[in-house]
C-alpha cells in the first residue's frame, strides 16, 4: 500500500519518490474552482429556460415556443458573457434570441401575415450583422446577414416567396442544424 507524507521544506512523499509542490497563487488556486462553475453555467442555464418556458401556458402565455427561442438565447448569452473562448456560444445566443424576436414581434405589434416572414428574415440578419460587430475578427457572419437581408427586402416588397412553400417548413429546423454543426466545430474555427 502506498503512503504519501508532506515534509516540512514543502516536498511530497509518494511511493518512494519526492516531489515538489509548487507555491499557488490566490488567483491560480481560484481559476480552476471558477471554470467548473463556467461549465456547468450552460447547462442549467438551458434547463432554467426550458422549464420557465413550460411554465408559461398554464398562465395563459401563448406562443409559449417562441419565449423558449428567447430564454435559450439569453443562456447563451450569459454563456457567452462568461466564457473564456466565447465566440462558440456568440452565434447561437444571437440566432437563437433572433428566432425568438422574429417570431414574437408580429404577434406583439399585430403585423399583417404579408410581413412575419420578412421581419422574422431581417431579425436573423440583424443577428449576424451583430455578431460580426461583436467579433470583427470573424468575417463570416456578413455572409448570411447580407443573405438575409435580401431574402427580408425581397419578401417586404412582394417579389414571392424568396424560400418556396414547400421548403418553408425546413426552414427553422435547419438552421438550427446548421448553428449546431457550427457548435462542433467552431473550437478548430477560432
Amino acid at each position: 500500500m502506498s503512503r504519501s507524507h508532506l515534509r516540512p521544506d514543502g516536498k511530497v512523499r509518494v511511493a518512494g519518490a519526492a516531489y515538489t509542490l509548487a507555491p499557488m497563487s490566490t488567483t491560480s488556486a481560484a481559476a480552476p474552482l471558477g471554470n467548473r462553475r463556467r461549465r456547468g453555467m450552460l447547462g442549467g442555464l438551458v434547463l432554467v429556460a426550458v422549464g420557465g418556458t413550460f411554465l408559461l401556458p398554464p398562465f395563459g402565455v401563448e406562443n409559449a415556443i417562441s419565449y423558449l427561442f428567447l430564454a435559450l438565447g439569453a443562456a447563451f448569452a450569459v454563456a457567452y458573457a462568461q466564457a473564456m473562448r466565447p465566440t462558440v456560444y456568440l452565434v447561437p445566443a444571437a440566432v437563437l434570441l433572433a428566432f425568438g424576436v422574429g417570431l414574437l414581434v408580429p404577434t406583439w405589434f399585430g403585423l399583417p401575415g404579408e410581413v412575419r416572414a420578412a421581419s422574422f428574415l431581417a431579425a436573423l440578419g440583424i443577428a449576424f450583422a451583430g455578431v460580426y460587430l461583436m467579433r470583427p475578427s470573424h468575417r463570416w457572419p456578413l455572409v448570411p446577414a447580407a443573405a438575409l437581408g435580401v431574402a427580408s427586402a425581397f419578401e417586404l416588397y412582394g417579389r414571392g416567396d424568396v424560400v418556396p412553400g414547400a421548403l418553408q417548413p425546413f426552414m427553422v429546423p435547419l438552421i438550427l442544424i446548421v448553428v449546431g454543426v457550427y457548435l462542433i466545430v467552431a473550437p478548430s474555427l477560432d
